[in-house]
Formats: C-alpha cells, structure tokens, sequence
C-alpha cells in the first residue's frame, strides 16, 4: 500500500496527464481544420494521434503510479481533459491560430522579398528595352510600372503627328500579377 502522498502526487500526475492528451487533441484538432483532409487521410491522421496519445499516456502512467491502471487514474485523465477543455483550450486555440499567422506573415514577407530580389533585375532590363523601344519609335511620352516617366526626350511635338496633343502612356506588362507598381 502507497503512502497519502504517493497516491496524490499519482493523482496529480494523471490530472497533468488529461490536461496534456486535451492539449495534444486541440493541436490535432487545428491541423484537421487547416488541412481539411478526405475520409482516407482522416483515417490515416486518427491512427497518428492514437500513435502519440496512447504512448504519451502509458509514459504518464508510468511515472505516476509504474503503470497501474486503477479507477483514480481514470478519474485523474477524465478531470484533467474537463479540466483542460473547461478553462484553457479556447486561449490555446486562439493563440495557436494567432501563432499561425504571424508564422504565415513572416514567411509571406521573405518569399515576397526573395522575389522582389530575384525579379527586380528581370524588370529593369524589360524596362529598358522598352524604353529603347519607344525611343526608337519616337513616342513622346511613356511610363512604365515600375513608376519611372519619361516626357518631352527633346524631340519637338511637330515629329509626332498622329498623336497630337494627347501624352501617350507605354506600359509594360507585369512579370507576375501580383507585382506591385
């Protein structure tokens, strides 16, 4: 027979046991609801929670009480998850989906900037050659998207006669859609 305290520290352990698995099962939870998996991979995602839910308990089980199962254990793993959904899943779901975010923000921002780095070189050479283009064509007025304007090059309005006084505006075609200007 344990001591009092050997059995309260077991019955401790199987609280922190229930309140673990919950926190587990929400993480399992969000990865469903992100994902939005077929019948098949809910299968697949069921039996890999069960893979990692099932040792985690038997490892609590071990430290709390060498393995025993008894009633209090059961009682201990029930409170925990009532315990665990009662008073801190709503916070840890609403951090982790904030977490999430800020993790989505953070690598948008650096694969924006490794293609703005990457495409920049791309884009000045096609607004080059464009402008080279609209010399040679003898417009008077163009202005590509990458903001640059050009007007009046010093040639007089009188070499441009089908275009009278209206200013034209050459754009270039964007590289990707969501190239800002």
């Amino acid at each position: 027979m344990d001591s009092l305290s050997t059995q309260l520290y077991a019955f401790a352990l199987t609280i922190f046991a229930g309140a673990t698995m919950g926190f587990v099962f929400d993480w399992y939870r969000l990865l469903r609801s992100w994902l939005r998996p077929g019948p098949a991979a809910t299968f697949g995602m069921d039996l890999v929670f069960w893979v990692i839910a099932a040792p985690l308990a038997a490892v609590y089980l071990l430290m709390a009480n060498w393995g025993e199962l008894r009633l209090y254990v059961l009682i201990g793993i029930s409170l925990g998850l009532a315990f665990y959904y009662l008073l801190i899943s709503r916070a840890v779901i609403r951090v982790s989906i904030g977490l999430a975010r800020i993790i989505s923000l953070v690598i948008s921002f650096f694969c924006q900037l490794a293609f703005a780095i990457l495409a920049w070189p791309m884009k000045m050479v096609q607004d080059l050659l464009l402008t080279v283009s609209a010399i040679r064509r003898r417009r008077r007025s163009f202005q590509f998207s990458s903001g640059w304007r050009w007007r009046g090059l010093g040639l007089s309005k009188a070499s441009f006669p089908r275009f009278g006084r209206k200013i034209l505006r050459w754009q270039s075609f964007r590289l990707l859609p969501f190239w800002r200007r």
